[in-house]
C-alpha cells in the first residue's frame, strides 16, 4: 500500500477494494462490501493502515493556513482573516482552532489505539519495527498533534483519552495548561519509544520518532514562551487554562532546548544545502528545498502526487495574469522585514533603498516571494507577445498619446486591472513563490505535485537557538542561528541580549515565512501589538518622465489596503458558543462573552 497516493476522499472507496481483495476465500463466499464486522476491520492489516490513513489526512494544511490572520499577507477577500484582524473575534463566529474537527481526529486516535491490539501479531520488522507498534506510536503521536493545534489556539482543553459511546457523560471541564503540555509531551515520548527512525519506501511520509521528538520541542518551546509564563491575564478567574500557575520559567526553557538537541542529536536530519557558494546560489537551494520531493530537512511532511489525483491545488496562489487569483500576497511589512544583502536592515527613510526596495536583498526574498519585475515563468502563448520574458507585472504604465494629447494607463498582466483576470484577490503588489514548481502550468492543471512539510529541520534549530538566548546562553544562540543565514548566504550575526532575541524573532520571521508559524509566534513572544495595525500592499507606477516616455524604474509607494487593530483577548481563541452550550463545565478564555 502507498500512504503517499491514498486520500481521504479515496480512503472509503480503497477500504471497500482492500477488504475484498484480502479475503482468501472462494469469491461466492466473500461477503458483501457494504457490511463490515468489527473483527474483519481490526483483523486486517490493509484495513487498520488505511483506518490511520483518514486520521493523517484530517491534519489541515493549506497555503494561507495562517498567514492572512496576521501580518504575513493579505487578500482582497475579509471574511474570518478580517475579523481576525479587526479583533471582531467572538464565540459566535469562532473559526480558528477547528475545536470540533481536531476532537472528531481525537477520537479516531482513541477508537484506534482501543483496538489496534486486535492485529494479529507480526513479528516481522519493517524499518526496524512491528507493524503494530508502528501503528501505535502514530496514533499516539497523532492524538498528541492535534492536542499540541487545540492548546496553541485556546490554552488548556478537556484531555479526553477514551472514546465515548452515548451513555458517557459529555461534560467535562478543561485541563491546565500545564496538564495538557505534560500530556503531550509524555505522548510523544511513548510514541517516539514505538516509532522508527526512518521511514523507506512506501511508509515515507508516516511519523518518525524524529516527528514525535520534534513535535514535543514545538510544544515545549510555546509552553516555556512568555505567554504562558505571564501575569498578562490576572484578573481572568483561571489563568491556569492559560499558562503555567508556578513553577521555574529556567527549567521550562531548559527542557525545550533539550528536546530540541534530542532531535538534532538524532543524526538523521541537516540543513538542506548548507553551504551556497554564491547569493544566486543560495536563492536557488531554498527555492529548491520547498520544490524537492525530498530533502534532509523533511521531519513530518505530506505527499501530494498529480499522478494519483491528489495533488495540490496551487490555483489560489498564483498570479492571476498566470491563470490563478494570487490569494496569498505579501504584505509591504513582510516584505520589509527582509535585511539588505549585507546584514543591514532595509528602511524605507534610506533614499536608495526606497527608490529601488527589491535590490540586494537576503537572498531567500527572491526565493519566496514574486515583486515587480520578478521573473517567473513562460506566459500563456496568447500572452508571450505581451510579456515575452514571463514577469510579474502588478503595476501601471503611464503612456504619453501624442494624438490624443494625454496621459493613457498601461495596466500590468498580475494587477488587479489585468486584462487576463481583471479583480484577483490581491493588492499587495506581490504574490507568494514559495512552494511554486516555476514549470507548473496553471492553464493545463490547477494541480502539481508538492511535499507539505509541517515540520522541518530548520524549526528544530531555531527552537534550540530560541531557548538558548532565553537561557543567557548567547554565543552558542548564535551559532545555531547563523547556520541557517550561511545556508542563506547571510553573513553571521553578532548581537547580544536583547538585540540578539530581536534579531532572532526577524531571522524566524523571515526563514519560516508562509510556514504557518508566525500567527502562533507573535502570541507566544507577546509582541501581537507589532503585527496587528493597518497593513500595507505598494502602489507600483512606471511614471512618465518630462520628456514624455515612460520610466524603466517604477516608484514603489507603500499604501494602506486593509485596516486593522489589536486586543489583548486574541492571544487565545473563543470556544464557540455552541461548545459553551452543550458542556457548561467549560471555561470561557478571557475577553469574550
Amino acid at each position: 500500500m502507498n500512504f503517499r497516493k491514498i486520500n481521504l476522499a479515496g480512503a472509503s472507496i480503497l477500504f471497500l477494494l482492500l477488504t475484498v481483495c484480502s479475503c482468501k476465500k472462494d469469491f461466492l463466499d466473500t461477503k458483501p462490501t457494504t457490511q463490515f464486522a468489527e473483527s474483519d476491520v481490526w483483523s486486517d492489516p490493509n484495513l487498520v493502515q488505511l483506518n490511520i490513513n483518514s486520521i493523517y489526512n484530517q491534519n489541515p494544511w493549506n497555503f494561507y493556513l495562517t498567514s492572512l490572520s496576521v501580518d504575513e499577507a493579505r487578500s482582497y477577500d475579509g471574511g474570518n482573516d478580517f475579523n481576525m484582524s479587526n479583533m471582531l473575534l467572538s464565540p459566535d463566529n469562532a473559526g480558528w482552532g477547528d475545536w470540533n474537527g481536531k476532537y472528531k481526529a481525537i477520537r479516531d486516535c482513541n477508537v484506534f489505539l482501543e483496538n489496534i491490539d486486535k492485529l494479529p501479531d507480526d513479528a516481522t520488522l519493517i524499518d526496524g519495527v512491528t507493524l503494530k507498534n508502528r501503528l501505535k506510536g502514530e496514533a499516539m503521536f497523532l492524538r498528541a498533534w492535534y492536542y499540541q493545534m487545540l492548546v496553541s489556539y485556546f490554552g488548556g482543553v478537556p484531555l479526553i483519552t477514551k472514546s465515548y459511546v452515548l451513555t458517557d457523560d459529555f461534560t467535562v471541564p478543561r485541563n491546565t495548561y500545564e496538564e495538557c503540555i505534560k500530556y503531550i509531551s509524555e505522548q510523544c515520548d511513548q510514541a517516539a519509544a514505538l516509532l522508527p527512525l526512518t521511514n523507506t519506501g512506501d511508509n515515507k511520509g508516516r511519523a518518525t520518532k524524529g516527528a514525535a521528538l520534534a513535535l514535543k520541542s514545538r510544544a515545549l518551546l510555546y509552553a516555556a514562551s512568555e505567554l504562558h509564563n505571564t501575569t498578562k491575564f490576572s484578573g481572568f478567574k483561571n489563568p491556569e487554562l492559560l499558562g503555567y500557575a508556578g513553577g521555574n520559567s529556567t527549567q521550562h526553557w531548559q527542557a525545550a532546548k533539550d528536546a530540541a538537541k534530542a532531535v538534532i542529536d538524532l543524526g538523521v536530519y541537516s540543513l538542506y544545502q548548507p553551504s551556497p557558494l554564491s547569493p544566486a546560489q543560495a536563492t536557488q537551494n531554498y527555492e529548491d528545498l520547498f520544490t524537492s520531493k525530498e530533502s534532509s530537512e523533511d521531519i513530518f511532511i505530506r505527499y501530494f502526487n498529480v499522478s494519483a489525483n491528489m495533488g495540490a491545488d496551487f490555483w489560489t496562489v498564483f498570479p492571476n495574469g498566470f491563470g490563478g487569483i494570487e490569494y496569498n500576497g505579501a504584505t509591504s511589512e513582510t516584505v520589509d522585514a527582509y535585511e539588505m544583502a549585507n546584514g543591514t536592515t532595509f528602511s524605507r527613510s534610506n533614499q536608495a533603498q526606497d527608490k529601488e526596495p527589491y535590490k540586494n536583498r537576503d537572498p531567500r526574498f527572491y526565493a519566496t516571494i514574486l515583486y515587480e519585475g520578478a521573473k517567473f515563468r513562460p506566459r500563456a502563448s496568447n500572452l508571450v507577445g505581451t510579456d515575452p520574458v514571463g514577469v510579474l507585472q502588478a503595476g501601471t504604465w503611464e503612456k504619453w498619446d501624442a494624438a490624443a494629447g494625454k496621459i493613457t494607463y498601461v495596466y500590468g498582466l498580475d494587477s488587479r486591472n489585468s486584462a487576463v483576470y481583471g479583480g484577483g484577490y490581491n493588492n499587495t503588489g506581490t504574490s507568494m513563490l514559495k512552494f511554486i514548481n516555476r514549470n507548473t502550468d496553471m492553464y493545463v492543471n490547477h494541480q502539481d505535485d508538492l511535499t507539505w512539510r509541517y515540520i522541518r529541520y530548520t524549526e528544530i534549530i531555531l527552537n534550540y537557538a530560541e531557548a538558548c538566548i532565553e537561557l543567557g546562553q548567547d554565543p552558542e544562540a548564535r551559532t545555531y542561528i547563523n547556520m541557517i543565514r550561511k545556508r542563506a548566504g547571510m553573513p553571521d550575526v553578532t548581537e547580544s541580549g536583547a538585540a540578539l532575541k530581536k534579531r532572532y524573532q526577524n531571522e524566524r520571521r523571515i526563514e519560516m515565512l508562509f510556514e504557518n508559524q508566525r500567527f502562533f509566534d507573535v502570541r507566544r513572544w507577546m509582541i501581537a501589538e507589532d503585527a496587528y495595525h493597518p497593513m500595507h500592499g505598494v502602489d507600483i507606477v512606471y511614471k512618465l518622465n518630462p520628456d514624455k516616455t515612460t520610466a524603466t524604474i517604477p516608484t514603489v509607494t507603500p499604501v494602506q489596503i486593509t485596516t486593522g487593530t489589536w486586543e489583548d483577548k486574541a492571544y487565545f481563541m473563543p470556544i464557540a458558543r455552541s461548545e459553551m452550550n452543550k458542556n457548561p463545565k467549560l471555561v470561557q478564555n478571557p475577553g469574550y462573552n
